[in-house]
């Protein structure tokens, strides 16, 4: 049996040490063939360096490495091109100077490795120096490896982070005069910045981020990992069915789509490690949600995560101008925690939503832990329980349960609160208890505030603020935000809640259950 490549980033590497590999070389053989400059975003640890890395050995010629691959197999010349790498994780990007320094050594080490001599006054005056010195030798390759991190990595201080960005712009820019130079140039990333040359430099940039053709680039379909890894998955079966296991995998790891049409792919890094360990966890999300998202959670004027299901335009999520104001919607997009769940060709919209259980259960813990500092394992201890009442409407030990919670904020961070923190923290406490949640959801007369599914019972929710729970359950009622949910079958149980700044918690709370059909049926 095969070794899974956990981590390993080389093709050389991974085919001459009896890793499995999934073959991605017929992608590589139309980029090289069909195109010159590319472009793809895609969320970190989704294989980018490993196909950068199996671009660089088929553009050295190194055919008999990939004998065993599909592009060994079709008509391609094998041309040994120079070949100029930049992989932004191995950069200093603290700031712009260090960033121009660090960027000019690792300039510096490129001309040594080719074995060519070059003037190095500035990176954009070395970068232009090296592709014509080593255009002497033939035309050159530029790889470009996760080209936003100085930009992403500095969201938090925006003063940095544009001063990164202004000059990628100036050192991607000596690329624009040397088409002729250039036989390929691929960029990869998490996001795409305007104002970084490499989207107004080349008029025939061809972006590959939602084209169709290109969606299981990256990832792995389920053909792949049946294909791939049959004996791994029998190996973790212990007493399941093999259906079971991948269904279980499916849940965890699959429903990455990334374009119109319905391709779905599993995070790779995820699944080696589930298939690895036996056992689903978080493996992508280990290292939490970024810092800069909670900033900007925590920065919005109504942080009520209207998340799931959310409708966009392409381009509203495939451009970051203004790094001051940026798009939460974008940059979850952008950075992996939404994928696309549906198209809708006539209005030619895009339905967001988080792409599986690992993301959604960790997003939400990360809230719990860094937006309201409540331990997630806490939360996971009272989840049986708050589930039950909730089933069987037990609101009164509920609502004593979630009010344990509001006592455990730390106090300075009720300061200047708004109603959307009081309904944020009830929503993120609900999530980190696995109830999957709406928030802002639309009807046709307004947004219901909140609505859930437990067992046979759907609960809608609307909040106040310093007011009264009377007129919280009165907004709902009387706007019949119950009827949209009618006719399901399940009960419907409308509740007003109001919140108290003084207190810092639930105060007072109003609920009544209806039919299915939105009959009243009884008062909690």
């Amino acid at each position: 049996m095969k070794n899974l490549p956990i981590g390993i980033q080389s093709i050389t590497d991974i085919i001459q040490e009896n890793y499995v590999y999934v073959d991605k070389t017929s992608f590589a053989h139309k980029l090289v063939t069909t195109g010159k400059h590319y472009f793809i975003s895609r969320p970190r640890r989704f294989g980018k360096s490993l196909f950068i890395n199996t671009l660089k050995e088929i553009l050295k010629g190194n055919k008999e490495l990939f004998k065993d691959f599909n592009i060994y197999s079709i008509d391609y010349k094998w041309n040994n091109h120079p070949i100029i790498h930049f992989d932004f994780t191995q950069i200093l990007t603290d700031n712009p100077t260090r960033l121009e320094e660090s960027l000019q050594r690792t300039l510096q080490t490129i001309a040594e490795e080719h074995k060519v001599t070059i003037d190095i006054p500035s990176a954009k005056e070395g970068l232009s120096n090296l592709v014509k010195e080593l255009y002497k030798k033939g035309k050159v390759v530029v790889l470009i490896d996760e080209y936003d991190k100085p930009i992403i990595d500095h969201l938090k201080s925006v003063e940095i982070a544009e001063g990164n960005r202004t000059l990628l712009g100036d050192f991607f820019g000596a690329l624009k005069g040397l088409d002729d130079s250039l036989k390929l140039t691929f960029t990869t990333g998490i996001s795409k910045f305007s104002q970084v040359s490499l989207f107004s430099g080349f008029n025939n940039l061809q972006d590959l981020t939602i084209l169709p053709e290109y969606a299981t680039l990256f990832g792995y379909t389920e053909e792949e990992i049946l294909r791939c890894f049959p004996e791994h998955i029998k190996r973790i079966k212990n007493n399941q069915t093999e259906e079971k296991v991948l269904e279980e995998m499916k849940n965890w790891y699959n429903g990455y789509q990334f374009s119109q049409e319905n391709f779905k792919v599993y995070n790779p890094f995820s699944t080696l490690n589930f298939l690895a360990t036996g056992v689903p966890q978080s493996f992508w999300y280990n290292t939490g949600t970024p810092s800069f998202l909670i900033e900007l959670i925590k920065n919005m004027p109504k942080p009520t995560f209207q998340l799931s299901g959310i409708k966009s335009r392409s381009s509203e999520l495939l451009n970051i101008s203004g790094l001051k104001q940026i798009s939460l919607k974008a940059l979850m997009w952008q950075t992996g925690y939404l994928s696309f769940k549906d198209y809708d060709f006539e209005r030619e919209l895009y339905t967001l939503d988080f792409p599986n259980r690992e993301v959604r259960r960790a997003f939400f813990d990360s809230l719990i832990e860094m937006f309201a500092q409540i331990s997630s394992s806490d939360v996971s201890l009272q989840a049986l329980e708050c589930r039950e009442d909730l089933a069987e409407c037990q609101l009164e030990s509920f609502f004593k349960r979630i009010n344990v919670y509001f006592a455990r904020i730390p106090y300075h961070l009720f300061k200047h609160a708004c109603e959307g923190f009081y309904h944020s923290i009830f929503l993120i406490l609900l999530e980190g208890m696995g109830i999957k949640t709406r928030a802002e959801d639309p009807t046709n007369i307004g947004r219901i505030d909140l609505a859930f599914e437990i067992d046979h019972t759907i609960y809608i929710m609307e909040f106040k603020l310093d007011k009264d729970a009377e007129s919280a359950f009165e907004q709902a009622d009387l706007k019949g935000y119950k009827s949209k949910y009618s006719n399901q079958e399940k009960n419907i149980v409308v509740v007003g809640i109001n919140f108290d700044s003084k207190s810092h918690n639930i105060s007072e709370w109003k609920a009544e259950v209806f039919s299915p059909n939105g009959e009243f049926f009884k008062s909690l």
